[in-house]
């Protein structure tokens, strides 16, 4: 049986999409202690580029001064890579069109998604805050920066490529046994967190366990050295 993308994500078809779409953590999010809430990712990935096309000008070639770096030159109709925050600040103002991110291309996404089921012990690079870049583009009229039918596929691929790589993470942890490191590469921010969490309390157990262990031992050998005849 084959399974499309867009049956994967059948959970993120609806009007609330853009919302359930990152549902990372379930239903329970607010009740876990998260080191890094998934509000505060998003706000880490305002920092990340994207390429925008002003529709005004600004001072000839003149850039803009912020903290994080000078961007511009602002003309009209000439590209120019600006942070997140800034991009849907004037998007917001009708003063630019935001162009979708290279690796947001259905044709690219579909070879991720169909790597990422080929594999069962290894990630597709991705960027670090592939999710919450989506997220961020997705709620600023994402028919105007994928189109229509684009902005549904891109959204469907990105739902399925999630569900994939939290079941492999899922299932990795599972199989973990008597491992002093596990080495898993191309995570990205959400499934990192969501790692943390998890074993942020298995340690916490297992360092417990092992204390208890340790106390165990030396109250054994003590009884047997008192135990012995002098």
């Amino acid at each position: 049986v084959t399974t499309t993308p867009t049956q994967m994500a059948e959970s993120g078809s609806g009007p609330e999409s853009s919302r359930s779409f990152f549902s990372y953590y379930g239903q329970n999010a607010q009740r876990l202690e998260m080191v890094v809430a998934p509000e505060e990712l998003e706000f880490f990935a305002q920092q990340e580029l994207v390429t925008v096309v002003p529709n005004f000008s600004l001072d000839g070639s003149a850039s803009l001064p912020c903290i994080g770096g000078n961007f511009g030159p602002f003309q009209p109709n000439m590209p120019t890579d600006v942070p997140l925050w800034m991009a849907t600040m004037l998007h917001n103002r009708k003063k630019c069109r935001i162009q979708p991110p290279g690796w947001m291309n259905a044709e690219h996404l579909q070879g991720i998604f169909d790597e990422e089921k080929r594999s069962s012990t290894s990630f597709q690079p991705l960027p670090f805050y592939y999710l919450e870049v989506a997220q961020s583009l997705f709620r600023e009229n994402p028919t105007d920066t994928f189109g229509a039918e684009g902005f549904g596929k891109i959204r469907d691929l990105l739902e399925a490529i999630r569900k994939v790589r939290y079941h492999k993470i899922e299932s990795g942890l599972r199989k973990v046994e008597n491992a002093d490191t596990i080495k898993l590469n191309n995570l990205a921010a959400a499934e990192c967190n969501l790692i943390r969490l998890l074993f942020k309390g298995s340690l916490d157990h297992f360092y417990e366990l092992t204390k208890n262990d340790k106390a165990w031992k030396e109250a054994s050998l003590a009884s047997v050295s008192l135990s012995e005849p002098l």
